[in-house]
């Protein structure tokens, strides 16, 4: 017998062992490390990522987007959103602030700026880009004082937006992206002496060695119209309810009759003036030359596939050098460097930026700005996505290595030649140096630039010497280790996330992943003591006090002490309940951060899509969007909510990635947040109006519901929960005996944003800031007790995260976020320490799903598999209501004449209730007429 048991035991142990499989996963370094800035060390990024910045690093103002050096090499000037700073650069180099926070030095471009800056041979003048104002500046860098200003208006031409800009002897080369020009300035007289007609968005500029040939990258992909019959009286009524068309389709190329009207198409994506880079004879100021660069979207030349995917992103052309013969021009999106010969006007070659084999595969580098030796051998480009600078050998066109930087490097120059040989030193801008850092709590000191995420994010200026053959091979290993570690993971197949994807089936089939706005962790989570908090900053959390101002002027609430009014202060409130309650039942992350500073970002990141260029400039950069304008470009994309077709990345995102793989999916809200949106308390079929035609990706356009009011924090989150609810039920819920219409998604994504918070609205039922969260907490509350009284919740993992964390403190760091996850899979009463960001959500989704990674976040994402469990627990959740001093959803509803009743709530979907159905069905009739 006892042989007999020793033989079953051995048995087993070998199966066991058979069972397991070793996999080498590559993940972030810091994935066992909270985020931290230590500039003379490591700093932990909220990608988990390190950036260890070589040669000296001065920490400068956020976000330089703009860079030049004196011809001398004395000085820099850097730009950045309504700033400026001089850089001396002899010895130790120091930085000056315009306009300094002590209000002696004024601000001389009245807070509007945008890439272009350049000097003058005297060393001394700078011109500077005055962006969304439409002139140039003339700063005087010894005295910080302004001198002058040119006006690109006039000839014709109204509200011009000044881009990039070089000097090119006497004369200015400016970019005007809102009229699609390029603008020719005598300098003599500041007269405009030319307009030269440009591509979409014109963004890089460049000229020939013999000032012979301009350059200019145009960045636009479309030219977006109107919405036919719009006026500025009318839009509330007149403007589109949802987008016409998905991007790069029949009916975007040419139009489509939607809601009685005709919108216009916007012709092909491989239009001359789509993302593309001119050529301009500045002796007869024309056009010389159209080229495309870079991968074409739906290439038909044979190149349609790459990494065996179909490209859906534009190249996004941006920056470009000039030698003696070739031009270089960054594609961002392509990870790839065109060769332009332009003796013949034509590309002849591309540089791929190859770095590692592991990663290759993938795009993630983002390449921008860029320089070139004076001998021509060699290029730096500045890699905006990987937080290092690619030294390129020009000759065998490969990568020679890379140099630490700090995060999102934005530009890089050499400084000029001297009588000892070339440029010995690199310069390089970094938009969010060694990253944000804590922005309140016990023991912060509130710095000079302030708390908000944007503001403590302080850029860096490296000062690098070049780096000989040793050198460099140093700082690659340096950068590549700073991104990832190649771990090997032992599967034995009980974890219900797999290791990698398309490795086994997970048992979990449905995922729901809930997206909200602009928290961070310690003011949801701060006195949750199983986790890393600071309960003084937990204004959002159970049992706070809460204080307002109420003005004399009736239904007004005021949270300023100047209204007049009485102070009126609720005690012991609970706003959020149901997130503590949740964190404590099932699973939540105390090291979860946001990739993103605000919106415009964290929808790019949340949704599997890296920010380009595009993105990041705009996002740094005030900017009036008009669709009344008669400059086109002033119809541009800037979505906070949603993704442009400039912004998409080669293959797309996680919509395009789901698509591909033939995984079902179904959204409801994301990407309805478009620039010029319209949001009213009455706009709830999509939660927004569009006064201009732009595109929905069109994978998501495919599977997003018509009727759920995405961002727009003027309707309650409870009436988006009704939609969900009543829609989930038509769709997938079993009727009495009748089945369920369409089989559940694999994949569901729901927009909850009002824990964004907006203006006071007492007749509302939103008498404070606090009334937002606690709908917001009602809503994610309601849609667990929901889901898990379906017969999905066996099998189902709910992910609920923030798109940014810009309207909060942490004392952490400010891109510290929320991340919980429930379902029967989840861990209960469980705390994650490992790090995490959106690239570590999508990786569980991409795992669980099967569906292959995008791009090298998510590929080197922290693996979550900690929150999982193989032994389910089917017990659903219970919803409790907050606090109905703070936020009473019956008075949310009575605009909308819309009971809530709480107890019909409570008991979840009522499958077999005919009478109900015919109740609702005839509901939604009515509501329809």
């Amino acid at each position: 017998m006892q042989v007999l048991l020793l033989l079953v035991a051995f048995l087993l142990t070998t199966l066991s062992a058979f069972s397991q499989k070793n996999y080498i996963t590559l993940q972030v370094p810091g994935r066992a490390e909270f985020c931290k800035i230590d500039t003379a060390g490591r700093s932990v990024l909220p990608s988990g990522r390190y950036v260890t910045p070589a040669g000296q690093s001065l920490r400068i103002t956020n976000d330089p987007f703009g860079l030049a050096l004196s011809p001398d090499g004395t000085k820099a000037v850097t730009l950045h959103d309504g700033v400026l700073t001089v850089l001396a650069l002899n010895g130790r180099t120091q930085a000056t602030r315009v306009p300094d926070y002590a209000g002696k030095i004024p601000s001389p471009v009245s807070g509007a700026t945008f890439l272009g800056v350049a000097f003058a041979a005297d060393n001394r003048t700078a011109y500077l880009s005055n962006g969304d104002k439409g002139r140039v500046i003339v700063f005087d860098t010894e005295t910080l004082r302004a001198t002058d200003s040119i006006s690109l208006d006039g000839n014709g031409y109204t509200d011009s937006f000044t881009s990039d800009l070089l000097l090119n002897g006497k004369e200015l080369l400016v970019l005007d992206r809102a009229n699609f020009r390029l603008v020719r300035v005598d300098l003599a007289t500041k007269q405009i002496k030319a307009s030269i007609p440009t591509g979409r968005q014109p963004f890089g500029l460049a000229v020939s060695p013999d000032r012979k040939l301009a350059f200019v990258a145009n960045v636009g992909l479309y030219e977006y119209p109107k919405v036919p019959g719009v006026t500025p009286t009318n839009k509330d009524t007149m403007m589109l309810k949802f987008p016409a068309y998905g991007a790069h389709t029949k009916e975007s190329r040419e139009g489509v009759e939607v809601e009685g009207r005709k919108i216009p198409g916007l012709g092909s994506p491989l239009a001359d003036e789509a993302m593309s880079v001119w050529l301009v004879d500045l002796a007869t100021n024309k056009v010389v030359s159209k080229l495309k660069t870079g991968v074409q979207i739906g290439d038909r030349t044979g190149a349609r596939m790459i990494e065996e995917a179909e490209v859906v992103g534009g190249s996004s052309p941006n920056s470009i050098v000039v030698g003696s013969r070739y031009a270089y021009v960054s594609n961002a999106t392509n990870d790839n460097i065109s060769i332009i010969d332009y003796r013949s006007k034509k590309e002849v070659g591309t540089i791929p930026l190859k770095i590692d084999p592991k990663l290759d595969r993938y795009r993630g580098l983002m390449p921008f700005g860029l320089t070139l030796t004076k001998d021509q051998k060699t290029l730096y480009v500045a890699l905006l996505a990987f937080n290092a600078v690619a030294v390129v050998d020009v000759q065998t066109r490969k990568v020679r290595g890379l140099i630490p930087t700090g995060w999102g490097p934005t530009r890089v120059a050499l400084s000029p030649d001297r009588g000892d040989g070339p440029g010995k030193t690199l310069y390089v801008t970094s938009a969010r140096g060694f990253g944000a850092g804590p922005n309140g709590g016990k023991g912060f000191v509130k710095p000079p630039q302030g708390t908000y995420i944007g503001d403590i994010q302080l850029a860096t200026f490296q000062a690098i010497p070049v780096p000989d053959a040793a050198q460099l091979a140093t700082y690659t290993k340096q950068v590549l280790a700073n991104t990832y570690q190649a771990v090997t993971v032992t599967d034995n197949g009980k974890n219900p996330v797999p290791v990698l994807p398309r490795t086994r089936t997970s048992p979990i089939k449905h995922i729901v992943y809930i997206t909200k706005e602009n928290r961070t962790y310690d003011e949801v989570f701060g006195q949750l003591s199983t986790g890393k908090g600071d309960s003084t900053l937990a204004r959002f959390g159970v049992g706070v006090t809460v204080k307002s101002r109420i003005s004399t002027k009736r239904g007004a609430v005021g949270r300023t002490t100047d209204q007049p009014g009485d102070t009126v202060t609720v005690t012991a409130a609970d706003i959020m309940p149901n997130h503590t309650r949740v964190a404590r039942q099932f699973a939540y992350s105390d090291n979860f951060y946001c990739d993103s500073d605000a919106s415009i970002h964290g929808h790019h990141w949340m949704m599997g899509t890296i920010p380009n260029e595009w993105v990041e400039a705009n996002a740094a950069s005030a900017g009036r969007f008009d669709a009344f304008s008669k400059a086109p470009g002033r119809r541009f994309p800037k979505s906070s909510g949603a993704i442009d077709p400039e912004d998409y990345n080669e293959i797309g995102g996680l919509w395009e990635a789901l698509e591909r793989s033939k995984i079902s999916f179904y959204n409801f809200g994301q990407v309805n947040e478009y620039a010029g949106n319209y949001e009213e308390q009455f706009d709830t079929t999509f939660g927004a109006a569009q006064p201009v035609v732009f595109p929905m990706p069109a994978a998501a356009f495919r599977h997003t519901s018509r009727n759920f009011a995405g961002y727009n924090t003027n309707v309650p989150d409870q009436f988006r929960m009704d939609q969900f609810e009543r829609e989930f039920t038509a769709r997938w819920l079993p009727n009495g005996k009748k089945p369920a219409k369409e089989r559940l998604p694999q994949l569901i994504t729901a927009m909850l944003p009002n824990d964004h918070g907006a203006g006071v609205r007492v007749e509302d039922g939103y008498p404070y800031l606090h009334s937002y969260m606690a709908d917001n907490d009602l809503a994610v509350g309601r849609m667990l007790n929901f889901l898990s009284r379906t017969p999905y919740w066996k099998d189902m993992l709910v992910i609920i995260t923030e798109d940014d964390p810009q309207g909060g403190v942490d004392h952490i760091d400010a891109h510290r976020s929320i991340l919980m996850m429930a379902g029967p899979y989840v861990k209960r009463g469980y705390v994650s320490h490992t790090h995490a960001n959106f690239g570590s959500i999508l990786k569980v989704i991409y795992n669980v799903l099967g569906v292959p990674y995008v791009n090298q976040y998510d590929q080197t994402a922290s693996l979550l598999q900690d929150f999982f469990t193989d032994k389910p627990d089917l017990r659903p959740y219970d919803a409790v209501l907050p606090d109905v001093r703070i936020f009473d959803p019956v008075q949310a509803m009575k605009p909308y004449k819309k009971n809530f009743d709480w107890r019909k709530i409570q008991k979840g979907p009522e499958m077999d209730d005919r009478a109900d159905q015919r109740a609702d069905h005839y509901r939604q009739q009515n509501e329809g007429n």
